[in-house]
């Protein structure tokens, strides 16, 4: 009997993955009809087809129960090599553009299924010779996956424990960042390697949202058709930015669910404002104010004899009273801005001036007590903390008006995603030059 189950087992596993194959190679034959019938004749091109494995970092004890195997899979993509036809090309050195699909079994099929993400990304060159290129790849897309806590709910029944109470969304976020080495073979044909990290949730707004994070390495083969036609443009002296300095406005907004018992969404919404100045063709430096909104922070928790579950069973927190105060922060932040052209990413850090929940927690500090001052020690996943990250992606769609997507974080934990939309407003421009689109 046990056999018969071991074989029935490893035939529906390899069933599977049979399937998951054959939607990978749709996908790859897919991509390169598009390539060649759309982009042949304009754009020079390489494609791209890596073997993927990794390794999925255990950051929480659902996950050292849940992803105890390697994880496998493929990824092809479409790379757009340098035309040097915008100015931001040579600010950054000539990179190639890219646009990826990724397949992944992550190692535990009837608990955590499969993940696919679409996404484009950008190879900023370090090393450039005839045979030889090293990279800083960085990009950010949207992730899918095929086994949610819902899923293994019903399964399995609600045991946090052992179901995948690692992501709770169908879609997801998908960010990437790593190294990229690619070899030269000769006739259009290179070999490319790469060496980097993933990171796949929903930003809190359905829970649970654990999130993946991925340390990964691949291997693969590219070609790029009529090579022997193509010529990486000249480096030239980048033109200098428009403008020297600017200031930055957005406003934000969205929901998050703070508790999968709960089934209730609360919204949030930001208010972003900094000044930064140039550093280089490329980068900007700068300081600014967030004030955070927050609805979720309704009364709630339990403290000794004192139970708030009205509104949520959560008992990460513990307020007392339902008061407006407590659903504001305000944070000073340090902003760093990477300028591609349209595109600007942000990743800034910043420490709360203002915390209405920065003594909410069930539990005394040991050394402060229920009076926490503005910098403490803490266990992040006791509380918040002091201290928060926040990532952002802005396109520039007219003008100085800009679409954003932001994702803020606790160290390693997204407390939510934003979106919404900005200004930014050059000022203190070089003599005679006006501010460019490209």
């Amino acid at each position: 009997m046990c056999i018969k189950l071991q074989i029935s087992y490893f035939y529906l596993s390899l069933r599977c993955k049979v399937l998951f194959m054959k939607r990978c190679f749709f996908f790859f034959f897919l991509l390169v009809t598009v390539a060649v019938s759309a982009f042949a004749k304009e754009f020079p091109y390489r494609i791209t087809a890596d073997f993927y494995s990794g390794y999925i970092l255990p950051i929480s004890k659902n996950l050292e129960l849940t992803a105890k195997k390697p994880i496998f899979g493929g990824e092809v993509a479409v790379e757009f090599l340098p035309r040097d036809k915008y100015d931001w090309e040579q600010r950054w050195g000539l990179p190639t553009i890219g646009a990826g699909f990724v397949g992944l079994d992550l190692g535990n099929p009837s608990i955590l299924g499969q993940a696919f993400a679409v996404y484009p990304y950008v190879l900023v060159p370090i090393v450039r010779t005839n045979v030889f290129k090293l990279n800083y790849k960085v990009g950010a897309g949207v992730s899918f996956f095929t086994k949610t806590w819902n899923d293994c709910d019903t399964l399995n029944g609600i045991n946090s424990a052992t179901a995948n109470s690692t992501i709770g969304s169908i879609a997801n976020v998908y960010l990437s960042t790593g190294t990229n080495m690619r070899f030269e073979l000769g006739s259009g044909v290179s070999m490319g390697l790469e060496f980097g990290y993933n990171h796949m949730s929903n930003g809190s707004i359905l829970q649970p949202n654990g999130g993946l994070n991925i340390l990964y390495g691949k291997v693969g083969f590219g070609f790029q058709p009529k090579a022997s036609k193509y010529t990486l443009p000249a480096k030239v002296q980048p033109k200098d930015l428009p403008f020297d300095m600017f200031l930055d406005i957005v406003a934000s907004g969205g929901v998050r669910e703070l508790y999968y018992r709960d089934n209730k969404r609360y919204g949030i919404a930001s208010l972003h404002v900094a000044t930064a100045g140039r550093l280089g063709n490329f980068y900007a430096l700068g300081v600014g104010l967030d004030l955070f909104y927050d609805g979720v922070f309704v009364q709630q928790g339990q403290r000794g004899s004192e139970i708030y579950n009205q509104h949520t069973h959560y008992k990460r927190y513990f307020i007392s009273n339902e008061n407006a105060a407590n659903k504001w922060r305000c944070g000073f932040f340090i902003a760093n801005y990477f300028i591609l052209g349209r595109v600007t990413a942000e990743l800034d850090w910043g420490f709360y001036l203002y915390d209405g929940i920065r003594n909410a927690n069930p539990n005394p500090h040991p050394k402060y007590g229920y009076e926490r001052p503005m910098f403490y020690t803490y266990k992040i996943n006791d509380e918040d903390g002091w201290n928060y990250f926040r990532l952002a992606f802005k396109v520039r769609v007219w003008e100085g008006l800009t679409a954003n997507v932001a994702l803020k974080t606790h160290l390693q934990k997204a407390e939510f995603i934003e979106f919404g939309l900005g200004y930014q407003i050059p000022f203190l421009f070089p003599k005679n030059k006006k501010v460019a689109n490209k």
